[in-house]
């Protein structure tokens, strides 16, 4: 299965894409992983609304794992920071390196997409 859905690039698509995901995997009867989902989704599309112009993409693929992808408009790839204790950004990279089961990045023709898997349970 597939579900995909695009978002203006405006803070907005933080919890819309929220949203779609809680729906996706209600519907898809894979509701023990959405709380871990949504976080994930909720740092990636907001690092892509922070820092890429344009059209932000959600999609989710069910296999073996659970796929979800976050496609921007920008080639510039992830970068892990270290985050002080005050500071309101910087750990989302380390969130999907601790929760995921997988994450990476690919380059796409124009932009990137921010990838992070998911086991069944």
């Amino acid at each position: 299965m597939r579900a995909q859905h695009d978002f203006p690039g405006e803070p907005a698509a933080v919890s819309s894409a929220r949203a779609f995901v809680a729906a996706t995997l209600a519907a898809w009867d894979l509701d023990d992983l959405a709380e871990v989902a949504v976080l994930l989704t909720s740092e990636v599309v907001t690092n892509a609304v922070r820092y890429a112009p344009g059209t932000v993409s959600v999609a989710i693929d069910d296999e073996r794992e659970v796929r979800f992808e976050v496609g921007d408009e920008s080639p510039v790839p992830p970068r892990l920071r270290a985050a002080g204790p005050g500071d309101e950004g910087g750990r989302g990279l380390r969130l999907l390196g601790s929760l995921a089961h997988r994450w990476g990045w690919r380059p796409r023709s124009s932009g990137k997409v921010v990838w992070f898997t998911l086991l069944r349970p």
